[in-house]
């Protein structure tokens, strides 16, 4: 009886969240279908707001289960770089948009290279004529990097601006492991591929602190120079502010506010009501509300007719987050999903070049390398192939770059870290230290001799280090001889070391610095087709469900910033309990450690986080 009962009400709460998911899914598609019916009309003499929700991407990527708050999780949102530059742009020419209002509350720390691209589209409407002004009670340090760019800055009188540098703080746990009876088996290739130093150590080695370092220096002096740039500072004076905040603090007897504007990092300090007084005076509007659009409806109001204007097209390729195999969804790089994208504009006779834009930390080596074999044969096709870099292209991801005719990064891009690793971590005398053995036979000496309770045997130790050992080797022969370098030379700047950008280019790892408007001039100049040319996006082929999804997330996100997420959760996976551990609070407790994820081939990786 007592089992009846217990099944009962299993099946009883089963049904009911079945009928709240549904309910759920329910309430938003309608919402989401009456928003997406009603198309949104620019109005006349009007404000653009520019409000980017989480952090600015090269791609959204599709959500998991794990981001659905009925099953317990936290939806969040993104904002691809795409629609946000696409946006200002087109305004940038009509005259329908007089001034631009930057709200940047919502947004979450985004790289520096995908800052500047904003950043210069900003510039660019500014040059136009037009007015741009930032509001917000707070500026974290990347949000104020883009309301560096406006025209006037307003912060609340409490508020405060969030500059304090760059940092690198991994978790090291090799005592942890110690006392676990976890054993790491590690096999690398190159003394700065430091992805797994945070298992064998408890601190920062010397040589990773040495690349760390000169990397930091080199993001640090470029963020303090723009911002001195777009305010008129002296980047001498905000590095000394910010080595001994405590004592200018003093001077404003304890307001961060005052001291913002003392330095002349904002210009007014005002509550909510004087700014939209500022503001709609700008409008010259005496009383009533100003006009106003956000930059999402902006996109959808205004039509794009490129497509038809243009008979010659460069393709545009996405490749952002990590490269695995077989096919990925997006915001992950599979090495099916890519090639079958590279294969579609070799068919395309419109497509007279391609434009890779790379923002990974690398991954699989195998993946990697079936991505850039694709590459090559895209351009004995004939059309041209050029890389740009976002905020990192590194491992695996130069490994794909050095495919490409020409590779274009920004100054502050995170690049180079030429190495490869495998790890597998060997849990046997901590399970013997519970009881628990393991016991059998193979038929040769290396059966069974990957597996998490056993120790690897030493013969499979040595084949591990001699792939991965060849994988190096290969790396290093495939970037000598696509840049045309010295296999020694290759050698010197390799070792998994991560270079910047600008340091790139003087060692030969890329060829130009600049924008990813930089890159596509480049590449139509290579297809020698001139000015006269349009942009074909190519996106991974989808599902139904996926196409659901990337509809809802592109075009409404800024409806229910989080809830899109939440429904995508609702469409592609079954009602999950909130105590369920998924694959992907795996991968973020992986990445709380610093640990790449799991995978059996050898990795080409660099998971070097700079906050």
């Amino acid at each position: 009886m007592r089992q009846f009962f217990s099944s009962l009400l299993r099946g009883l709460d089963g049904l009911r969240r079945i009928l709240v998911n549904g309910l759920f899914l329910l309430i938003i598609l309608a919402y989401v279908a009456i928003m997406l019916t009603l198309q949104p009309k620019v109005p006349n003499q009007a404000a653009l707001i520019i409000d980017p929700h989480g952090p600015i991407v090269e791609e959204l990527e599709l959500p998991t289960p794990a981001s659905l708050p009925l099953t317990g999780g936290l939806a969040t949102s993104q904002t691809r770089l795409h629609d946000l530059t696409a946006a200002i742009k087109r305004a940038t020419s009509d005259s329908r948009i007089r001034i631009m209002i930057l709200k940047l509350d919502d947004m979450e720390h985004s790289s520096l290279p995908v800052l500047r691209e904003v950043q210069q589209a900003i510039a660019a409407f500014r040059a136009a004529g037009k007015m741009v002004i930032a509001t917000g009670p707070n500026y974290s340090q990347s949000q104020y990097y883009l309301a560096a760019a406006a025209d006037t800055i307003f912060l609340h009188p409490m508020g405060y601006v969030g500059i304090e540098g760059f940092s690198v703080y991994r978790n090291y746990i090799r005592d942890a492991l110690d006392r676990l009876h976890i054993q790491a088996e590690v096999f690398r290739a190159g003394k700065y591929k430091s992805a797994i130093e945070p298992l064998l150590r408890n601190d920062m080695s010397a040589d990773d602190r040495e690349a760390n370092k000169a990397l930091l220096d080199t993001l640090w002096s470029s963020y303090l120079q723009d911002i001195a740039a777009m305010r008129k500072l002296h980047p001498e004076r905000l590095q000394a502010v910010l080595d001994a905040p405590a004592s200018y603090l003093e001077a404003h007897h304890g307001s961060l506010a005052e001291l913002a504007k003392a330095e002349g990092l904002v210009d007014e300090l005002a509550d909510a009501g004087a700014i939209e007084d500022y503001i709609a005076g700008a409008l010259d509007i005496v009383a009533g509300n100003y006009p106003t659009i956000a930059f999402r409806d902006y996109l959808r109001a205004a039509v794009d007719n490129d497509k038809s204007e243009h008979k010659n097209r460069i393709g545009i390729i996405t490749a952002s987050g990590m490269i695995l195999d077989g096919i990925q969804p997006a915001g992950s790089i599979g090495s099916d999903s890519m090639t079958s994208m590279l294969r579609r504009a070799a068919r395309d006779p419109a497509i007279k070049a391609v434009v890779l834009r790379i923002d990974s930390p690398g991954g699989s080596a195998q993946a990697s390398e079936m991505i850039r074999s694709e590459m090559i044969r895209l351009q004995k096709a004939g059309k041209p192939i050029v890389v740009s870099m976002g905020g990192a292209a590194a491992s695996g991801g130069y490994w794909i770059a050095t495919a490409a005719d020409e590779i274009w990064a920004a100054p502050t891009t995170i690049t180079g870290s030429i190495g490869a690793f495998g790890v597998m971590l060997n849990m046997q005398q901590g399970l013997e230290s519970l009881g628990i053995h393991n016991d059998g036979f193979g038929t040769t000496a290396i059966a069974g001799g990957i597996r998490a309770d056993r120790a690897m045997p030493a013969e499979m130790a040595s084949v591990m280090q001699l792939s991965i050992s060849d994988v190096y080797q290969r790396f290093v022969r495939i970037v000598a001889a696509s840049r045309k370098l010295d296999e020694n030379r290759v050698e010197s700047i390799a070792e998994g070391r991560v270079w910047s950008g600008r340091d790139a280019k003087q060692i030969g790892l890329v060829d130009h610095l600049g924008s990813f408007d930089d890159a596509i001039a480049a590449a139509a100049n290579l297809a020698a087709i001139g000015d006269d040319y349009g942009r074909t996006w190519l996106k991974p082929e989808q599902g139904i469900a996926d196409m659901i999804l990337a509809g809802i997330l592109g075009e409404a996100d800024a409806l229910l910033p989080g809830s899109m997420r939440a429904l995508a959760s609702l469409i592609t996976a079954e009602s999950l309990p909130a105590t369920a551990i998924t694959p992907a609070s795996l991968r973020h407790i992986a990445t709380w450690l610093g640990l790449p994820p799991t995978h059996t081939g050898a990795l080409a990786m660099c998971n070097l986080h700079v906050e």
